[in-house]
């Protein structure tokens, strides 16, 4: 069976799953010409909004993203609808495509993921090329993305921490080198977030930094647990937390395992209403791992 990526991001440097080569570079989808973001912001068509309530059927998913992307061609300077595709991109991989994964798909449904996880990290680069400080340093002034990131505020955020997680994602599946060569940027970029919220995204800064203490042979194994403990304090029903803290941390604990995946298994997936559909693929998930300790 295969273990449950990080949710947030959690960076495995040492991983025995990645393979050594030459690291991958990408091209940022940085637009030359400025476009200031909208003062007030353009609603989300309703038609939209209603697939995007429900992406956790992933052709409801699917469809938003294709609708979402011509409706964002057409509104160059709305920010939520590039944040929204960048999030999209991601569950699409993290989520709908790791629950279809098995031993026969398993090189094919990779090579997918990589493909959303990068479409995922140029919706969001869209997204921060609104701010007009950041803009000027890295776009026109050539500085690196990891050295700007004082300019980005509060406001960009969102675009900030889904670029993050979708690269992350990208990385890891390129193999270490390429996870070595953005180590920095990832680092960087979740300090910056923890600078601007460090209870962003129902504790995503605790998540992160629970799996880099869990998945590094040279990590603190307890002060994994302290993080993941306080992760799920921060937001009980979050269910990716309980996931993750099972598959990383409890593996020699079959029954603390267990009691953490039955209660995403039993829970209620609405109890945060923004994330009923990732609760959802979380319960997946975690019927999924579940097998591992029966």
């Amino acid at each position: 069976m295969y273990t449950i990526r990080v949710l947030i991001g959690a960076i495995a440097i040492f991983s025995t799953v990645l393979s050594v080569g030459c690291a991958t570079t990408r091209t940022a989808a940085w637009d030359n010409q400025y476009s200031a973001r909208e003062i007030k912001p353009t609603k989300i068509p309703a038609d939209l909004e209603k697939l995007w309530k429900s992406r956790h059927v992933k052709e409801d998913l699917q469809k938003f993203i294709e609708k979402t992307e011509a409706w964002a061609s057409e509104n160059p300077s709305n920010y939520e609808s590039k944040v929204l595709l960048c999030r999209a991109y991601y569950l699409l991989a993290d989520g709908h495509l790791y629950v279809e994964m098995n031993d026969e798909n398993e090189a094919s449904i990779k090579k997918q993921q990589n493909e959303y996880f990068d479409k995922g990290i140029k919706w969001c680069e869209r997204g921060l090329a609104h701010n007009q400080a950041f803009y000027e340093k890295v776009i026109k002034g050539g500085a690196k993305f990891e050295d700007s990131l004082d300019t980005i505020t509060l406001a960009d955020i969102d675009a900030l921490y889904w670029r993050y997680a979708n690269l992350a994602k990208w990385s890891r599946l390129e193999g270490l080198m390429t996870l070595l060569e953005n180590k920095s940027k990832l680092t960087k970029t979740m300090l910056r977030v923890e600078q601007l919220n460090k209870t962003y995204f129902y504790g995503a800064v605790l998540r992160y930094k629970a799996g880099a203490e869990a998945l590094s042979p040279t990590g603190n194994k307890k002060l994994a647990d302290q993080y993941f403990e306080e992760c799920i304090k921060v937001a009980p029903d979050y269910f990716g937390t309980r996931v993750l803290y099972a598959d990383f941390r409890l593996r020699g604990n079959e029954e603390a395992a267990i009691k953490q995946l039955n209660y995403v298994i039993k829970g209620n997936a609405k109890a945060i209403p923004d994330v009923e559909s990732e609760n959802i693929i979380e319960q997946l998930k975690a019927k999924k791992l579940i097998k591992e300790f029966e």
